[in-house]
């Protein structure tokens, strides 16, 4: 059943990320997909909380997989906001953070899982890990909503078109390294 319910998320994540974000995105805007996205994975988590049996954890993953629009409309509004210099440093700060993310999730999440399935606490909720990632998902949707688009039409918005930075003590844009002459390449 693990095998089967991997394969079903595989197809969906697939299906989804290759064939509908692009279309997703082009018509609705970056925006809104990233609000839509976030509000079907709280949605899908709701129901996977709610699943009693394989079956019911199943009906969450078509509903959980429209979560993956959101991630590239939130890196192309994030990469709006800086200019082409700063792209690998916002790629790498991206990548941090998940990193920070996959250490700290499952010790959060299985730590909550034990607390709420332990006989000796009266609450018996196995679904609670569920809940909170969807409780994180509504309020991170919650505070995209506050995000304001950049306007390319008026000039000085856009973020790459901003001067370029002035290079400290006088240093000359240009060659860094010293040039070969030609008449000594056998050295």
């Amino acid at each position: 059943m693990i095998g089967i319910s991997l394969a079903v998320v595989g197809i969906f994540t697939a299906a989804i990320s290759g064939g509908l974000t692009g279309r997703i995105v082009g018509w609705l805007g970056e925006k809104r997909t990233l609000c839509i996205g976030q509000f079907f994975g709280a949605l899908g988590m709701v129901v996977a909380g709610l699943a009693r049996t394989g079956v019911g954890y199943m009906a969450s993953i078509p509903v959980i997989s429209f979560w993956n629009i959101s991630f590239p409309a939130a890196q192309g509004m994030m990469t709006h906001r800086v200019s082409e210099r700063e792209q690998g440093e916002l790629q790498g700060a991206i990548q941090s953070l998940r990193s920070v993310a996959f250490v700290i999730g499952p010790f959060l999440f299985s730590g909550i899982f034990a607390w709420f399935i332990n006989p000796k606490h009266s609450l018996h909720i196995p679904g609670a890990p569920y809940y909170l990632a969807a409780a994180l998902l509504f309020t991170a949707m919650l505070l995209a909503t506050r995000v304001e688009q950049p306007q390319f039409d008026q000039p000085g918005e856009n973020p790459i078109e901003r001067e370029e930075a002035v290079p400290p003590g006088g240093i000359a844009p240009g060659v860094v390294a010293p040039t070969v002459d030609p008449q000594e390449e056998n050295v």
